[in-house]
């Protein structure tokens, strides 16, 4: 990784826990990153993964190595933390494919690939690289594979129901998330109006907490629709995205940020809503993504065609909007990323750190699209001309 997760983990929960927003130093010598790989899953059937090299200062993309097929309808991508694997699940086949990264980051296709429940759509993998896990939106359930290398094996108990005991309601769970210690895992399900919480076990068992499903906030008739989940770098704020009221729950984590627990001794992964929530967004949104290092939040809103910004509060998790609330993105965007701007240990500084990089892609539009991110305001410019793409890009994502 670009530094080192531990460290990394460490600095962002002192930072959210003292509340100092945008660290500042006296200048050091520069860290900025120039370039950048970034994967694009494009729909079809079958599907295939696009490698790019981002010219960060430009936006541009030259794309590079094969573009190995998927399944059908690829919807989602999940990299691993030693960044050897990438792994594709394909809505419409009913499977993850598998490819290998090399040190230039090239793809290559493990061979195979690997069944799951029916229509996955979100992925999640533990900080430690050990399992993935998959969120199946028709069969109710997630999977969860232990990871060696492109291997997939299911673990003992996997598929795990969504389905709240002493009910038959589906939920149809959309996206995963896992806490920064790896000890929980949250499922939003979209049916339901419900996040799912459940710990993960030595093996990559799950078990549903006492407190889940916690109810997200039903404004209307129409349900809230909870499809898209972000959690904030330090571990300490999970926030959904709720498609069908235009808005973000947010909820404190009670895990290893112990002042949102009940108990400080005993980090139990249960959720306490924010005082606020939910907070208003564009239409549609289905994507929840924080800066790796700053304090800003970002919601991806599908039917607005746009892209919310957002301050949060490091000690209270409460969302404010940022003086420019919102930037266009192309037509219909499915999914996008987040770049630190810089590398080593002056990562994180607005001294050595000024910029930040999104890039979004535009199914609709059929582009990738390149976004400059100010780590002192937190707003999203964009940037260059987005890049024409020879279909449907339904997900984007860097290591």
């Amino acid at each position: 990784m670009r530094w080192s997760l531990l460290s990394c983990l460490l600095a962002v929960l002192l930072w959210e826990l003292m509340g100092c927003g945008s660290r500042q130093i006296p200048p050091t010598p520069s860290t900025e990153i120039s370039t950048a790989t970034i994967y694009s899953a494009v729909l079809g059937s079958p599907g295939y993964v696009q490698s790019y090299t981002a010219t960060l200062s430009l936006g541009s993309l030259n794309q590079f190595g094969p573009s190995p097929v998927t399944g059908n309808a690829p919807f989602s991508i999940a990299i691993t933390p030693s960044l050897n694997a990438l792994f594709v699940d394909n809505n419409n086949s009913n499977t993850v494919s598998a490819y290998s990264l090399s040190s230039g980051g090239s793809l290559t296709a493990a061979g195979g690939s690997t069944p799951t429940g029916s229509m996955p759509t979100g992925m999640a993998i533990d900080p430690a690289g050990k399992f993935l896990f998959v969120a199946n939106e028709a069969s109710n359930d997630v999977s969860v594979y232990s990871i060696n290398g492109t291997a997939l094996q299911p673990v003992a108990g996997s598929p795990f129901t969504t389905i709240t005991p002493g009910t038959t309601q589906p939920t149809q769970p959309m996206s995963v998330a896992v806490s920064a210690t790896g000890n929980f895992l949250y499922v939003a399900n979209a049916y339901a109006n419900t996040v799912g919480a459940y710990s993960i076990g030595p093996s990559g068992a799950l078990t549903r907490l006492g407190a889940s499903p916690y109810p997200v906030a039903v404004p209307n008739g129409n349900g809230s629709v909870p499809v898209g989940l972000g959690i904030t770098p330090g571990g300490a704020f999970l926030y959904v995205a709720n498609s069908g009221s235009a808005n973000v729950s947010a909820f404190a984590i009670c895990d290893k940020v112990v002042t949102t627990c009940a108990n400080p001794n005993l980090p139990d992964g249960t959720l306490t809503t924010v005082t606020g929530s939910p907070f208003a967004a564009g239409l549609g949104p289905i994507q929840v993504a924080a800066d790796p290092y700053f304090p800003f939040l970002y919601v991806l809103d599908k039917a607005a065609n746009q892209i919310s910004e957002y301050a949060y509060a490091p000690g209270t998790g409460v969302l404010t909007p940022l003086s420019t609330p919102s930037v266009q993105t192309g037509l219909n965007p499915l999914s996008f990323v987040i770049i630190a701007g810089a590398i080593g240990s002056n990562a994180g500084f607005t001294t050595t750190e000024p910029k930040d990089y999104v890039y979004v892609a535009n199914s609709g539009a059929s582009t990738l699209a390149a976004f400059t991110l100010d780590t002192t305001s937190g707003v999203l410019t964009p940037l260059g001309v987005a890049t024409d793409i020879n279909g449907n890009p339904s997900a984007v994502a860097a290591p």
